[in-house]
Order: structure tokens, then C-alpha cells, then sequence
């Protein structure tokens, strides 16, 4: 295996951890509402977001450096892993907060 695709399966692993975290956030935000807990899942999905973001620079920074285009599916599939991972904790933090809210009413009741 070539430093490319264990790159982009570092990206596709950290991507896939984010992307758990989120779905555990959403699902604790559903069921207790308690902001401490989902904090720190939503913190650990950023952090994973951070280090797909870190490994795909490498790649960026190696087309910058040499020029040469050695995109491959992978790396696409690699791509839009952390793409959809990115777009998903945006929705999610949304979702966490109205969940939070609806939790927080229904105490009151």
C-alpha cells in the first residue's frame, strides 16, 4: 500500500469516527437532553473532522509541491467521506440544539 491510500484511509477512518459521534450526539440529545454529554461527543467528532483535515493537507500539499495529479478513486471516496462527515455535524448541531430545547419544554410541563 503506497502513502496515498494510508492517507486516505486515514481520512475515511477519522471521517467514519466523526460521523459516529455525531449519531450518538443526536440520539443522547433525543433521549436525556443533557448539553454536558453531548458536548463532549460533538468536541470529539471535531477533533476527529480536525485530523481527516490534517491528513487530506498532506495530499493537497504534496500536489503543491510536485504538480503531479495522482488523484485516484480512493482518494475521492476519501474526499467525500470527510465532506459528508463535515456537512452531517453542521445539520446535527442543529438538530442537538432543537432537541435540547424540546427536552427543556418538556421538563417544564
Amino acid at each position: 500500500m503506497d502513502d496515498l491510500e494510508m492517507v486516505c484511509f486515514e481520512i475515511i477512518s477519522h471521517s467514519g469516527q466523526a460521523k459516529s459521534c455525531v449519531m450518538e450526539a443526536v440520539s443522547k440529545s433525543r433521549e436525556s437532553g443533557k448539553k454536558e454529554e453531548i458536548d463532549d461527543l460533538i468536541n470529539t467528532a471535531r477533533q476527529e473532522l480536525k485530523e481527516a483535515s490534517t491528513q487530506h493537507l498532506k495530499i493537497l500539499s504534496k500536489f503543491a509541491e510536485t504538480g503531479k495529479n495522482f488523484v485516484n478513486p480512493l482518494y475521492v471516496h476519501a474526499e467525500d467521506q470527510m465532506m459528508g462527515a463535515e456537512s452531517f455535524l453542521d445539520f446535527a448541531i442543529e438538530l442537538i440544539e432543537t432537541n435540547v430545547k424540546l427536552a427543556e419544554l418538556q421538563n417544564k410541563i
